[in-house]
């Protein structure tokens, strides 16, 4: 693992002010010369390095920003569909990998980086339960629904074939109520 970035080793002030210069657009020679003024010892090569991996950083930033928006935006207008089902898995996919690249970079995982993503794994999972528990809950409901509906066919085709309906009548209602032929 190399060494820690000097420009990231600088106190949170400068740090905050030179991402501000970095998101305003500054160039590397004016962002130097800014933190220079402020008292920072930095080289040129090494604000150009984490300038470069800043801006990197936001461009991804922004990019999972606009994914985010499709689908907040297809989940909002679908919440029990595909999307639904498929985000706590994307969750617990960028978590884990989240997880095996700490370290790799230049500073070392932070025990509240682990501990937050511990708990966001956890967070997925209780959504995933809740999310099979309600889909179990809907599909029970619907088997009651369907019963009932089938009930009620059945008894109001007994009351129609006393009053003299013929079979292919009956059908015919049948298959315009519920949607299904006659068994």
């Amino acid at each position: 693992m190399g060494r820690r970035s000097t420009v990231a080793a600088l106190p949170k002030e400068l740090l905050e002010r030179c991402h501000a210069l970095i998101r305003e657009g500054y160039t590397i020679e004016e962002i130097l010369g800014a933190l220079q003024g402020m008292g920072a010892e930095v080289s040129r090569s090494a604000v150009g390095r984490y300038v470069k991996s800043a801006r990197e950083t936001f461009e991804k930033y922004r990019q999972a920003q606009e994914v985010a928006k499709v689908w907040v935006d297809k989940l909002e207008a679908e919440p029990a569909g595909d999307v639904g089902r498929l985000l706590p898995e994307m969750l617990r996919t960028v978590a884990f990998q989240t997880l095996t690249s700490m370290g790799e970079g230049e500073a070392d995982a932070k025990p509240a980086d682990i501990m937050l993503l511990a708990r966001a794994i956890k967070d997925v999972a209780g959504a995933t339960k809740t999310n099979i528990d309600v889909e179990l809950q809907l599909r029970r409901v619907r088997e009651q629904i369907a019963a009932r509906a089938d009930a009620a066919a059945k008894a109001a085709a007994k009351e129609m074939k006393q009053a003299g309906v013929s079979a292919d009548t009956i059908a015919a209602i049948r298959q315009r109520i519920l949607g299904v032929a006659a068994p």
